[in-house]
């Protein structure tokens, strides 16, 4: 199994933090045996030849590909959250795609509100009402 992170959301500029977080968080010594970490290119940049120019060409990212397990999904999405926290990135969130079990996607935090999902500015907890991430954010201060 996969797992596909959807970075076509996020601006180009912040793609590249991102990707390189990510390969020092997931890149085993061995990726070029295992494939294990694969970056994916919109189909467009996958044509190009020349491999060299695909990867310089970071406006044609797609997302990412993990050959990892199910049972990983939420780990994955948490060391993402938490590459977001770390570079005090608070106007993206993590979430998973509805319409794809093992994809996860980086949205605009305006965006993921409109779909109803709200995420805590502090440390990207996903609550599904006001109220909830109302009492999270009252733990965050008075810690």
């Amino acid at each position: 199994m996969t797992i596909f992170l959807n970075l076509e959301n996020v601006d180009r500029r912040l793609t590249d933090k991102i990707i390189k977080e990510l390969e020092a968080e997931f890149f085993p010594n061995d990726n070029n045996l295992t494939n294990y970490f694969k970056i994916v290119y919109h189909e467009s940049a996958s044509t190009v030849e020349d491999s060299r120019l695909r990867e310089d060409n970071r406006a044609s990212i797609r997302g990412i590909e993990l050959d990892e397990k199910d049972k990983q999904l939420d780990l994955v999405k948490q060391k993402v959250k938490d590459i977001l926290v770390r570079f005090a990135i608070d106007n993206y969130v993590v979430t998973l795609d509805p319409h794809s079990l093992n994809e996860i996607v980086i949205l605009k935090r305006s965006e993921a509100e409109s779909t109803g999902a709200l995420h805590c500015r502090h440390c990207g907890m996903e609550f599904e009402d006001q109220i909830q991430l109302g009492n999270h954010l009252r733990i965050h201060y008075m810690i």
